[in-house]
């Protein structure tokens, strides 16, 4: 490990990217909180897209919400707190591009939003929920779960299109 390679202008990206994202995650999960709990379901397009209240004790889709307390809060606190302290660390030392950048900086800021959760709450508040016309429904997500997907969509575009090839470098 090479601390010389440790950028600390990337700092920038917690506060513009994952920050921001924190911020918009939890204020949205109290708005669902005050609004939604009750068992009210706000539609947003009929046929697709409608905000309803979930409390998520799972991981993705609600794995392991079954597990025994101690080991759900091992797994969904431990594992998730150091995942997300060294996903910090490579945005400091790794993240040579900008879109690497982004990717860890709504990585952290989606962590951080349902970490939060998990620590205070005790489980994650999901509240969009989008389904296809009563023949598809995607599992309910949050503002955080979203940053996270945007995170694989710009490592997907930064992997697929943008990065370079090293076997082709090396006979150049």
């Amino acid at each position: 490990m090479n601390l010389n390679n440790f950028r600390l202008k990337n700092g920038y990206y917690l506060l513009t990217i994952a920050l921001p994202v924190f911020i918009l995650d939890q204020i949205t999960k109290v708005w669902a909180i005050n609004r939604l709990k009750g068992g009210e379901r706000i539609i947003v397009f009929e046929s697709w897209w409608s905000f309803i209240y979930a409390e998520n004790r799972g991981a993705l889709w609600g794995l392991g919400a079954n597990f025994p307390e101690f080991y759900r809060k091992l797994i969904f606190l431990g594992f998730s707190s150091l995942v997300t302290v060294v996903i910090i660390f490579l945005l400091f030392t790794y993240a040579e591009t900008v879109i690497l950048r982004l990717v860890f900086a709504f990585v952290i800021g989606g962590a951080a939003g349902n970490l939060y959760d998990r620590f205070y709450r005790g489980y994650v508040v999901d509240f969009i929920d989008w389904h296809a016309a009563g023949h598809y429904h995607w599992p309910t997500f949050n503002i955080a779960d979203a940053a996270i997907v945007i995170s694989i969509v710009l490592l997907s575009i930064e992997t697929l299109f943008l990065s370079k090839d090293p076997k082709k470098e090396e006979n150049r």
